[in-house]
């Protein structure tokens, strides 16, 4: 165990707002619901388990349990970590006094994501980058990232095969590549999978629109 303490009791009390804050908002949450919310809080709690680097367990489980609280009722999310850390700052003052700590969270949520073009440099930030970046492999990981993304099926795909195939290489620890090397084996078996498909569902279509079948028939 590396954290640097135990949560003090008024830390669980506040934890314990937070879980029922994330619960109600991410309930019918597409893709980000709450299941995600609580894997990437546990994930986070066990890598930060097995590394060296001396962990803060209050901003790690707020961090966690918050990272995703921009992604609600967000169109898109290409700002839900930016988003994020604004909410929760507003809930943060009705449970925090010391102002440190709540920017310690705010930046955890701002740096879990690429997105947000800043890379995490505190251990909680990158645990909690890390622990994110595992729930998005394997095959729950990629039907997940599928959910509620608009396009044509073949540009969603295409996209997040191409995502997730990079997500293992950006993991900061050694341990977070240990612990998803499973995931990424099935990620890039079912990405194999969805290619070949791809390129059979584009043959038969280019069957149809070249009058190929019809010509046959005749």
């Amino acid at each position: 165990m590396v954290f640097k303490r135990r949560l003090y009791p008024e830390e669980i009390v506040v934890v314990e707002h937070i879980i029922d804050f994330v619960k109600i908002k991410h309930h019918r949450a597409e893709g980000h619901d709450y299941s995600h919310v609580l894997e990437v809080c546990r994930l986070s709690i066990e890598i930060a388990k097995k590394i060296k680097e001396p962990i803060n367990p209050f901003v790690l489980t707020c961090g966690a349990l918050l990272h995703d609280i921009g992604r609600i009722n967000a169109p898109n999310g290409l700002f839900h970590g930016l988003d994020g850390a604004a909410r929760a700052n507003e809930i943060l003052k009705a449970y925090i006094d010391d102002e440190k700590i709540s920017r310690e969270i705010q930046q955890v949520i701002i740096r879990h994501t690429p997105e947000s073009m800043i890379p995490p440099s505190s251990p909680e930030q990158k645990v909690v980058f890390d622990a994110d970046a595992i729930e998005r492999l394997g095959f729950m990981g990629m039907v997940r990232g599928i959910m509620g993304k608009s396009g044509t099926m073949e540009e969603i795909i295409e996209d997040r095969v191409h995502k997730r195939l990079k997500d293992y290489s950006k993991l900061y620890y050694a341990v977070s590549r240990k612990m998803s090397k499973k995931a990424y084996k099935e990620t890039i078996a079912v990405s194999k999978t969805l290619k070949k498909d791809l390129a059979k569902r584009a043959s038969e279509i280019g069957e149809v629109t070249s009058y190929k079948l019809i010509k046959e028939e005749s």
